[in-house]
């Protein structure tokens, strides 16, 4: 154990900084906007979720400013879990179909 495994990260991070540059060491915050902007139907959005995080606010507010909400039709929030492979299925055939 030559090197402290608590402090690799935080080491790799400044080297990478130093070697190529700032903008490869460091992530730019989440835009939303920007996101859609890079997306089309052919690219989609797939968002990973881990604990703690919820990007639904960002994505319901990005639908309402393109007006597409569910009181519209034009947007459809399903949370994927046990006994959801049939709605997010039949969600996406009523979607493609319209």
């Amino acid at each position: 154990r030559i090197m402290r495994p608590d402090r690799v990260g935080s080491a790799l991070a400044d080297y990478v900084a130093q070697e190529l540059g700032p903008e490869f060491a460091e992530q730019a915050p989440f835009s939303m906007e920007e996101t859609y902007a890079e997306s089309s139907s052919r690219t989609p959005l797939f968002f990973v979720l881990f604990p703690g995080s919820d990007p639904t606010p960002m994505v319901e507010d990005m639908a309402a400013r393109l007006g597409k909400t569910a009181a519209n039709g034009g947007f459809v929030n399903i949370s994927m879990g046990q006994g959801q492979e049939l709605v997010a299925i039949s969600t996406l055939r009523n979607c493609a179909e319209a």
